[in-house]
């Protein structure tokens, strides 16, 4: 990924099981593809947790951060269609992050997912990106299997935005700190990686927090 787009959104999430088949097929049939046409989207990823939780991982590039506060992007969010309208009380332990991507090695995508979402410990930011940088990310991205390796930072000022989806969710979002996402071809190889280059104690040893993880399969995914 020699090319990497300036926006991401991230979001973790699981779904009423009274209602998860009908969301499904509304991000299959009308909200990826909704939100890919918005001006500077780019992509939309769908994953389904293998190990770990919330279940879903959902990602989309774009063009830059500014397109998640934008006109056009707000207006969807304020104009939910009917089956959004549908959809949203379903929704379960939200993370919702507008990220800036600050690391996006390789040159392709693998079929598994590994996301980690930690924190820092006060005054060690600049210690932990040097360390994901120069060290860990690079070295996940060489073990066996490994296609890509990606740190993203949550931007609370993007991320913490008021609109009547949000509203319909009824419960707040949580917005993620530090983000690290590595793909690969098989969950085994993924978390190998991750088990070698960025365990919890190596996180904690440069800075880091004890990390959320999860092992996601792709679902879907639309480029623009």
């Amino acid at each position: 990924m020699t090319d990497t787009p300036q926006g991401i959104l991230a979001l973790w999430l699981d779904l009423a099981p009274d209602g998860e088949a009908m969301v499904n097929e509304w991000f299959n049939r009308e909200h990826h593809a909704e939100r890919v046409d918005v001006p500077g989207f780019l992509t939309a990823r769908r994953y389904v947790a293998l190990r770990g939780q919330p279940k879903y991982f959902i990602f989309y590039r774009t063009r830059d951060l500014a397109v998640l506060t934008s006109k056009a992007y707000l207006a969807r969010l304020n104009d939910p269609t009917p089956w959004t309208r549908e959809t949203m009380p379903h929704f379960r332990n939200t993370s919702r992050s507008a990220c800036r991507p600050l690391v996006c090695l390789g040159r392709g995508e693998g079929g598994i997912v590994l996301t980690l979402r930690f924190g820092t410990a006060p005054g060690q930011d600049a210690r932990l990106e040097a360390w994901l940088r120069g060290a860990a990310l690079p070295a996940a991205l060489e073990r066996p299997g490994m296609v890509s390796a990606e740190l993203w930072r949550g931007d609370p000022a993007s991320s913490d935005v008021a609109t009547e989806e949000r509203r319909m969710r009824g419960a707040p979002d949580v917005v993620a700190d530090w983000i690290v996402v590595l793909g690969g071809n098989h969950a085994e190889q993924v978390e190998q990686a991750q088990a070698e280059c960025l365990d919890a104690d190596a996180l904690r040893a440069n800075g880091g927090t004890a990390p959320d993880a999860g092992t996601y399969r792709l679902a879907f995914a639309l480029d623009g």
